[in-house]
């Protein structure tokens, strides 16, 4: 079983970093010296290892900042400031920009996150009613969850910040923008494309008994990724993780 986990853990980091640091590759170091490369390589793959998902989400923060949005500012942009030019699959085959933000939107996208969030909660309770009567052995909730409750509250506060804040900007830029916009969606129909990255996500969080939230928030997210962007990707994530964080505070209490 150990040894699972382990192959798990490798599959989970390198399927979360690889994208990340291809594109860090490809938008800051493809131009820089050897020595600079080696350096910031290391840094990013040894920090990636040793902090969870800061480093990535340090990393996807600065790829946000300093290129996409830059990059996608005004209508028809070819290249940023730094001379890198536009990803031709960041609008394929739709009309809005997935990069931009419309906060007016926040509202709306939460509300419809938190019914979709019910819907699922609903789904993945029966679900695991059906699933027990299969399984014999005990069904274990998800380890992050196991490590909330168990932890104390200084712990608990930075899981706080690693579920509700963190993942879902790496998580949202890894499974929508990497996986679905960019690698799949040019080589197969939208659909597939969809529930490739949908499966793939599920896969990555490696839990049996949250098979149906994880599947419905994939879709869900590239929903909202389709109809407002990446950054709707991203409130709709957050929101579906602060409710379960909320939830778990309550039965904690």
């Amino acid at each position: 079983m150990d040894a699972i986990r382990y192959i798990v853990f490798i599959f989970v980091f390198l399927i979360v970093n690889t994208p990340i640091y291809l594109q860090l590759y490809r938008v800051f170091l493809i131009n820089k010296k050897p020595i600079t490369i080696i350096s910031l390589t290391a840094l990013y793959w040894f920090g990636a290892i040793f902090t969870e998902n800061f480093i990535p989400f340090i990393v996807v923060i600065l790829l946000l900042y300093r290129y996409h949005l830059k990059v996608n500012r005004s209508e028809g942009a070819r290249e940023d400031d730094l001379g890198h030019k536009a990803d031709g699959e960041e609008s394929y085959m739709r009309d809005i920009n997935v990069w931009s933000f419309d906060r007016h939107s926040v509202l709306n996208v939460t509300i419809a996150t938190l019914v979709v969030k019910v819907l699922v909660t609903i789904i993945n309770a029966i679900y695991i009613n059906m699933l027990s009567l299969i399984v014999k052995t005990e069904i274990q909730p998800q380890e992050v969850v196991t490590d909330f409750y168990e932890s104390g509250f200084w712990p608990r506060f930075i899981l706080f910040f690693v579920i509700v804040i963190f993942a879902p900007f790496v998580e949202e830029y890894v499974f929508r923008y990497f996986l679905y916009d960019k690698l799949f969606l040019p080589r197969m129909p939208r659909g597939f494309a969809a529930f490739l990255s949908a499966i793939i996500f599920t896969t990555a969080h490696y839990n049996l008994s949250g098979i149906p939230s994880f599947f419905g928030l994939a879709l869900f997210c590239t929903y909202m990724y389709e109809k407002r962007g990446y950054f709707a990707a991203v409130t709709a994530h957050m929101v579906f993780n602060l409710s379960t964080v909320i939830l778990l505070v309550f039965i904690k209490m």
